[in-house]
């Protein structure tokens, strides 16, 4: 037997060395883009080892070896090509879907028909949805949002009196970040049923896992995909949720004027056609799960690893003297900007401004280079943002903090939510992330009750070392950190 699987994986280990040979070989002619490296697919996989292991590494050197210009790093399958400099990045911020495609560049990555629907590459509506009606809501329902927090907090600390309590800090974050969020895609009681929470999760990690594979071993996607198994799971949870308020819209009668304002019904208000059923509707609430709470719990996990250097002096001014409200979120500006400066300075990617060129004739740039057909695109994230001639001048904490204050130029022009060619964790032009408004209220409200109610310290005393794995940065799920109750006097 153990014979048998020894050979079952050479022969897959095979089948996916010739597969991504023959990806390399016959993807787009980039010779006028210089490979760190060698430029031959055969001989550049100890480029792309390093691009796995090491990406911030790499894509560094390219970025100080070809200043304002491109350079391409190989992928697995393909080849990566990096731009730098404004005047390339905004092009590539600027540019049209129909000649650089956001979609299509996330889609292939996450193998998004495979992992998630079909339905959801097709017509990516929720973002839509997102962008108006979940940050337009975001005021009525910044109750709720801190409300969870302040339970969410207490269920998963469940501390006395002045005693340390030790804790997985990825986990616990993890489940903070996922109820809250729920509160305005599903509501209560849904938001705090465990099971919920736990597929939500899993899902959250599944994708990612799934979509990579999958892109190894194509031709076998539908068996790799968690989506099914998945949807199992959660047709138990939504499907009598969406059901009931489909049928309550269609009774005669009186308009269903108490409709719940959350996630599930902005959804239903925007699907057309196919979309507009239970199961269409259920697969899309999972979706904005994934894109939402991975993320979030990242950066918050980043946040509190950096947490002491924060005091919360600020924060109990503002609470004291406007209470918990979205407007007074918006007046922590050590909040706002320790928020910005943490993203800045760990981020949870190495890249940004993903793209695809989906124009046949390819897409030119005004520098004249041109990148034929199917060549994907991205820009150094990591490097740009420890860039001392723009980092240091623009970004930091302290700078930041001060323009914020300033009279003259304003506090609005630098928040955690602005994106600029010097800023990119949420990208930058067409398509800025559009859940990064809900984000950033949910993430600082976080870390003001943080602040105003915990002591925090690791249990070595010393911040857990980040994993990078390709063009990820992650923080370390495997450390601890320990919680208490802070006692005023």
């Amino acid at each position: 037997m153990d014979d048998v699987k020894v050979l079952s994986f050479y022969g897959l280990a095979s089948a996916a060395g010739v597969y991504v040979i023959f990806k390399a070989l016959s993807g787009p002619k980039l010779d006028d883009i210089p490979a760190l490296g060698s430029s031959n697919a055969l001989l550049s996989f100890r480029e792309v080892f390093r691009y796995i292991f090491g990406a911030k590494e790499l894509c560094q050197e390219g970025y100080a070896k070809y200043p304002d210009s491109m350079f391409r790093v190989p992928n697995v399958d393909r080849w990566n090509v990096m731009a730098t400099g404004h005047t390339l990045m905004e092009e590539i911020a600027t540019a049209p879907e129909s000649e650089l495609s956001f979609y299509q560049s996330i889609n292939e990555f996450l193998q998004t028909g495979y992992t998630m629907g079909w339905g959801i590459v097709n017509d990516p509506y929720h973002a839509d949805v997102v962008k108006s009606s979940m940050t337009r809501n975001l005021g009525v329902l910044f109750p709720e949002v801190r409300d969870e927090i302040i339970v969410a907090f207490d269920d998963v600390l469940p501390l006395h009196d002045k005693e340390w309590l030790t804790v997985p800090a990825f986990d616990t974050m993890m489940q903070i970040v996922c109820r809250t969020s729920n509160r305005l895609f599903v509501g209560l009681p849904l938001c705090r049923d465990a099971d919920f929470i736990k597929l939500s999760i899993d899902y959250a990690m599944d994708v990612i896992i799934a979509g990579q594979l999958i892109n190894v071993f194509p031709a076998v996607g539908p068996l790799l995909s968690p989506r099914k198994k998945i949807l199992r799971r959660a047709s138990k949870h939504l499907t009598p949720i969406v059901a009931e308020r489909f049928r309550k819209e269609q009774e005669p009668g009186e308009k269903f004027t108490d409709r719940p304002n959350d996630l599930i019904t902005w959804l239903m208000d925007a699907a057309k056609g196919d979309e507009r059923t239970v199961s269409a509707i259920v697969q899309r609430v999972l979706f904005v799960n994934f894109a939402a709470v991975r993320t979030s719990t990242d950066t918050f996990t980043h946040v509190l690893y950096d947490i002491a250097a924060l005091s919360s002096s600020q924060v109990e001014r503002v609470v004291r003297k406007e209470g918990w409200t979205r407007a007074s979120l918006n007046r922590m500006y050590k909040i706002d900007s320790f928020l910005a400066e943490s993203q800045r300075y760990w981020g949870i990617g190495t890249l940004s401004l993903g793209r695809k060129v989906v124009n046949k004739d390819g897409f030119t740039f005004s520098n004249g280079t041109t990148l034929p057909y199917g060549t994907y695109l991205h820009s150094p994230m990591w490097s740009v943002h420890h860039d001392p001639g723009m980092a240091s001048a623009y970004v930091r904490w302290l700078p930041i903090l001060k323009l914020r204050q300033s009279e003259e130029v304003g506090s609005a022009k630098y928040q955690v939510i602005t994106t600029t060619l010097d800023y990119l964790p949420f990208g930058h032009g067409r398509h800025a992330c559009p859940g990064r408004f809900f984000a950033a209220v949910e993430l600082k409200a976080m870390l003001a009750h943080l602040v105003l109610n915990y002591d925090v310290q690791f249990v070595d005393g010393k911040r857990p070392a980040n994993q990078y794995m390709a063009s990820a940065c992650l923080p370390d799920s495997s450390a601890k950190i320990m919680f208490r109750r802070r006692h005023r006097d």
